[in-house]
């Protein structure tokens, strides 16, 4: 493991999934794969690839590489959750290539990215062979892929609702104690109605409460993961711009409930949220 790995990040469990969507084609054993597109996380963590790209940002921020450049931080990320022991690589099954026998015993050039970060020409081939053939059979047996159903307000707002009951069900029953920890218990339910928000199909129109309330949350995320890392100590301008903006934050998620008719639960959201702001604070 290089000594710049990485090995006390924490993560959220929507961010663990996240990563390891991004880690699975390397991780499950195949040493010339690409990491995963932000569509593919998308699908298998059931969220919205504006949803993905959201925590990547997240994750680049915590792993301290979002000042590389674009086309770089995702392979970099892969490379430090697996040394960093995030993420486990499985062993490759069945015999290997010569090219795949000397990537795994030669030592990495200096200056070159590792092997597996490198594509090999055969698996491109390899998937726009595959990529084609979907293609081909997709236009002779004449399917498409279905429309996504937009859902009428009221089935959206039950569904809101729904989830916000699901994502309190694992709120923290104490509090009081360890800050970091009580902000690691606000976060989780914070970042799980985020996700499960992000994953719906919102119905036509644009709703300015629906914003405000998911812009909140995202505020939410961001600064109660601050200080789940890092509680900002007392009297300090951390300490003031976190209590700050998790108060205003309360205050979108709020308003966008009310204003958006979502019910009791996602009002207890707003509450829960206030309550980080409450922890930010240095006793």
């Amino acid at each position: 493991m290089d000594a710049d790995s990485p090995t006390d990040v924490r993560l959220t469990d929507t961010q663990h999934r996240i990563l390891a969507a991004l880690c699975r084609p390397i991780s499950g054993g195949n040493a010339f794969a690409t990491p995963a597109t932000n569509q593919e996380i998308a699908d298998e963590a059931f969220l919205s690839v504006d949803a993905v790209k959201g925590h990547l940002r997240t994750l680049y921020r915590k792993f301290g590489i979002e000042g590389l450049p674009h086309n770089q931080k995702r392979a970099r990320l892969v490379e430090l959750a697996i040394e960093g022991g995030y993420i486990q690589v499985e062993e490759p099954t069945g015999p290997m290539t010569e090219a795949e026998r000397l990537a795994r015993t030669a030592p990495p050039k200096p200056g070159r990215p590792r092997p597996w970060l490198r594509p090999a020409v055969t698996s491109v081939i390899l998937i726009l062979v595959i990529a084609g053939s979907v293609l081909a059979t997709s236009g002779i047996l004449g399917s498409s892929t279905p429309a996504t159903k937009v859902p009428t307000e009221a089935a959206y707002r039950a569904q809101v609702a729904g989830y916000c009951e699901l994502a309190l069900a694992g709120a923290p029953t104490a509090t009081g104690g360890n800050r970091a920890e009580t902000a690691r218990g606000y976060l989780e339910v914070i970042e799980t109605m985020r996700g499960r928000l992000e994953s719906l199909t919102a119905p036509e129109g644009v709703s300015l409460a629906l914003e405000r309330f998911g812009s909140g949350l995202t505020t939410a995320a961001n600064y109660t993961s601050e200080v789940a890392e890092h509680p900002p100590a007392a009297g300090s301008a951390e300490e003031a711009k976190d209590v700050a903006e998790l108060t205003f934050a309360a205050g979108q998620v709020q308003a966008g409930a009310v204003g958006y008719q979502l019910g009791h639960a996602c009002l207890a959201i707003a509450d829960l949220v206030a309550a980080s702001a409450e922890n930010a604070a240095a006793p």
